[in-house]
């Protein structure tokens, strides 16, 4: 069964959300949860104006959820480079499989 682990960033505005960015963390749930817990933000309910961010398994395509947050400007901004530095980590030096975005 194909599985594949990402990060997908949205910002929730007054009467949509706007989905414009995502993370592909390849195949590892052990590395997809690590890399998530280190992010910045707060669970729970969601606010009217914020930006989200969400952890998502996808098995033969189809997405389940993991985990979300809600986080700042300042916030989303130290997780991208959190993201980015353990996707080169994974990716670079330990040789692990990133899937690239489709």
């Amino acid at each position: 069964m194909e599985t594949a682990f990402s990060i997908t960033v949205t910002l929730n505005l007054k009467h949509k959300k706007l989905p414009y960015g995502k993370f592909s963390l390849g195949r590892d749930k052990v590395s997809s949860m690590e890399i998530f817990s280190m992010l910045k933000g707060r669970g729970g309910s969601e606010h009217s104006c914020s930006i989200q961010m969400d952890l998502t398994q996808e098995i033969t395509g189809l997405p389940v959820p993991i985990g979300m947050i809600h986080c700042s400007l300042e916030e989303l901004k130290e997780n991208v480079s959190v993201i980015s530095r353990e996707i080169f980590r994974i990716a670079q030096l330990e040789e692990g499989e990133i899937i690239p975005l489709k």
